[in-house]
């Protein structure tokens, strides 16, 4: 479980702070604004903070599917909520409606690419097994 839990953290980690900077250089790019450096550390302890709770959520072993379904829910409106937060905490801009409404579509850009490099590796994954099962029992 510890295992499951420290390799999710590290793939969610570097997926969602692969997505933030890719959020933060649109935005910096429209806006015209230029970065400070500090902002690298806190986009790094936001994929952190953000990675926590899913990894977590990945460990949880649920047989409902409808559960299942809540707690990705309450999941993305925690990883939204979080990132409101921080976004205050750090700084970044005045949470505004627009603001607010444009970070919601950066979460949800975010959640997308973080699910679907998620399901490619996994599929590449589980192909590789299939690949490898294959051989081990035409082999016999």
């Amino acid at each position: 479980m510890l295992k499951e839990f420290l390799s999710s953290l590290l793939h969610y980690f570097v997926n969602i702070t692969t997505a933030v900077l890719l959020v933060t250089a649109i935005y910096l790019t429209i806006s015209g604004q230029q970065m400070d450096s500090v902002i690298l550390w806190e986009i790094l302890l936001s994929g952190f903070i953000t990675a926590l709770p899913s990894a977590l959520l990945v460990c949880l072993d649920v047989k409902s599917g409808r559960i299942l379904l809540l707690l990705w829910l309450a999941h993305f409106l925690l990883i939204f909520f979080l990132t409101l937060w921080m976004v205050d905490f750090f700084g970044w801009y005045k949470i505004t409606a627009l603001s607010a409404l444009l970070t919601f579509l950066g979460v949800v850009f975010i959640y997308l690419f973080t699910c679907i490099v998620h399901y490619i590796v996994d599929m590449k994954h589980a192909a590789l097994m299939n690949q490898q099962l294959k051989r081990r029992y035409h082999e016999k």
